[in-house]
């Protein structure tokens, strides 16, 4: 066995390095996954995070360090900038990290960099560089020297490798690996400057620097990659004079000389926000690039990923990564499957120690979404009406109903409606009820139940509140967009009752907002009108889920932004005095900049949306009851945690302006 995995192994290898051109190139396989090695914000450690599609990944750990800083940094007990690639001819892995610890220098100046080899990308060997010893500690003490004095060496920065074929040892083996890095001795020169050193195949020894260019101004934070479609080396990198950002370069040698930076074409969407720590990388069959940095004017920072063509120009389209807790400047290597696997098997082996236990949260066992809360004057009891999750692409058609006296001891109630069985004209997609209790006497009560089936909106009604329901229509209440409405879907519905004008709203839709007001019966539409056209969803960071209610006379529009499969599924709001238009004050009523409920990656919590509201009779306590990634273990699922959710329960407060204040998701 172990024989045909070295044959396999081997002509993998073979093939990869076939598809190679002659120009020097990092060793690169795999089509299995990606991993993103980078620097931790919550501290400066290596940390690591897997993804299927280079775009959704989930953290190792927790994002806590995979190895001690304090072992491999020798100067000051921090990994900073984590560079991560192949050695030249697939046998292991290498890392170069910078040396360097501001939370305890409390200084922006280092004096070296770290170099780690390892077979599994678990266990690491290193040694470190302390430049101020000068020419003592590289392996060339004879070659020039770029300075008079190295004690006064007060930068090394951002260190990354790229294996060089062509290079040749003083006694005559070629091959040696180019680490280029920002170097600033501030006694001899007026900034940073890039120069670059070879590290033999040992990954233990290392030239003196090498002026690699000097622009007249700093610059830091340089990738090389080679391009084959135009055989040129490009280089983005952050430069911080003339126009500051991240732009890019090439050359025919690794060594130069380089061109001056494209003025013309560079990552400028972030406006005058700051942005470095640049590394490119492509997607697994794919001849076009993904340029990922850090944005870091913002609070929190955030790392961003764009689009680049083949040739590394024409950026477009950044987004925010998702899922990684904590992300700083790092790089990004593909993975095969045993890489991927064993990787994984590592985190998950250690899971218990780095992540803490659920204590509260979830409030009902199993996989459930879309949480609908009702507290029932006839019964005194709250009840959940989620949507039952757990498949691919939402495919479900049961609804299930839990009760509670107090909204922490949840009791299973059954199944009180199902496609399969009570419904003739949807099957499947049973997705996202909402709920009212209508009393119709001193006595009685009636349930109407409004949910969405094969993405058109039913309702249903019952003399209980846990049924049994009867679909009365027997066709959908709603089954077509508004007029003039092109996109999205007839899903998500949310019922309201307006005390004040005694008029009862159904609120609906995905990609845009409509309102519609419903008739005496509950049953039928009197009118409807958009609310949020789908071509201004993104001024109001809309996407679904909206729920609607109101408090000291103020209307609250809610709703969920992104895709529910994304980890950075989150909770908008916007406060109106109309329950059917945006207002406030005779004026247009505009979005909060709160964000209401987020994601919290240190504590695992990803996905944070679709929710619903509940004040406790009597109180001004109010509640937000939500869903989220099933934690842990759904965040490793990638783009399908997002049919992997659980339902939570947290304290929402209110500010004495009435605005809302930033829900605290706990576990």
């Amino acid at each position: 066995m172990m024989k045909k995995r070295l044959q396999k192994w081997g002509m993998a290898v073979a093939v990869a390095f076939s598809a190679f051109p002659a120009a020097s190139q990092n060793f690169e396989m795999g089509d299995y996954g990606y991993l993103f090695c980078h620097m931790s914000d919550r501290g400066e450690w290596t940390a690591y995070a897997l993804s299927r599609d280079g775009l959704h990944f989930h953290d190792l750990i927790n994002g806590d360090s995979i190895f001690s800083p304090s072992e491999h940094a020798r100067i000051e007990g921090g990994t900073r900038d984590a560079y991560v690639c192949r050695k030249h001819d697939g046998t292991g892995y290498l890392m170069v990290t910078t040396d360097m610890c501001v939370r305890k220098s409390k200084i922006w100046d280092n004096y070296g960099m770290d170099l780690l080899v390892s077979d599994d990308l678990i266990n690491w060997r290193s040694v470190t560089f302390d430049f101020r010893k000068g020419p003592s500690i590289f392996c060339d003490p004879e070659s020039p020297d770029v300075y008079k004095d190295w004690s006064t060496v007060n930068r090394v920065w951002a260190p990354q490798i790229f294996w060089d074929k062509d290079y040749v040892w003083k006694d005559g083996k070629r091959g040696g690996y180019f680490i280029y890095y920002s170097l600033w001795n501030r006694a001899e020169e007026a900034y940073d400057r890039m120069y670059y050193s070879y590290a033999d195949e040992t990954f233990t020894k290392l030239t003196k620097p090498r002026l690699l260019f000097d622009w007249g101004y700093a610059t830091i934070d340089a990738d090389i990659n080679y391009l084959e479609v135009d055989g040129l080396y490009h280089m983005m990198i952050k430069k911080e004079g003339g126009t500051p950002g991240l732009f890019t370069a090439h050359a025919k040698s690794l060594t130069g000389p380089w061109s001056k930076p494209v003025e013309n074409d560079y990552i400028n969407f972030e406006g005058k926000k700051k942005c470095e720590g640049v590394s490119a990388f492509r997607l697994i069959g794919d001849s076009t690039w993904r340029i990922g940095y850090i944005e870091y004017s913002s609070r929190p920072r955030r790392y961003r990923i764009c689009q680049a063509d083949k040739y590394m120009r024409n950026f477009k389209n950044p987004q925010d990564i998702e899922g990684v807790n904590g992300p700083q400047h790092g790089s990004f290597m593909r993975l095969t499957k045993e890489e991927y696997d064993r990787l994984q098997a590592w985190s998950d082996e250690r899971e218990a120690a780095h992540i803490a236990p659920n204590v509260n949260n979830p409030v009902i066992k199993g996989l459930y979404a879309d949480p609908e809360i009702m507290y029932s004057e006839k019964t005194g009891k709250y009840y959940l009406y989620p949507t039952t999750d757990g498949e691919i692409l939402w495919k479900n058609h049961d609804a299930r109903i839990y009760s509670s006296y107090d909204m922490k001891s949840w009791v299973y109630e059954g199944v009180m409606f199902d496609l399969a069985t009570d419904c003739k004209w949807a099957d499947n997609y049973l997705w996202a009820p909402c709920i009212i209790e209508k009393k119709i006497d001193n006595n009685k009560y009636k349930y109407y139940y409004y949910f969405t089936g094969n993405k058109k909106i039913g309702v249903a009604v019952a003399d209980h509140p846990t049924g049994p329901f009867r679909d009365v229509l027997g066709r959908p209440l709603i089954s077509g967009k508004p007029e003039g409405i092109k996109g999205g879907q007839v899903i998500d519905p949310d019922v309201f009752f307006d005390s004040r004008s005694g008029k009862y709203y159904l609120y609906w839709g995905n990609g845009f907002l409509a309102v519609s007001e419903l008739g005496e019966d509950m049953t039928s539409i009197v009118s409807t009108k958009v609310l949020i056209d789908r071509r201004d969803k993104a001024k109001y960071n809309y996407c679904e889920g909206t729920y609607v209610f109101e408090r000291n006379g103020l209307y609250y529009f809610m709703w969920s932004e992104n895709d529910t499969r994304s980890a950075n599924y989150r909770v908008r709001y916007l406060i109106s005095d109309s329950p059917t238009q945006f207002v406030r004050n005779g004026k247009p009523a505009v979005q909060e900049r709160t964000i209401v409920l987020q994601q919290k990656p240190s504590l695992g919590i990803y996905g944070t949306g679709h929710h619903s509201v509940i004040c406790k009779p009597g109180t001004d306590e109010w509640y937000i009851v939500y869903h989220r990634f099933a934690r842990p273990e759904g965040i490793k699922l990638g783009w399908d945690a997002g049919y992997n959710r659980e339902v939570c329960i947290d304290r929402m407060e209110f500010n004495a302006d009435g605005t809302i204040k930033p829900v605290e998701p706990t576990l």
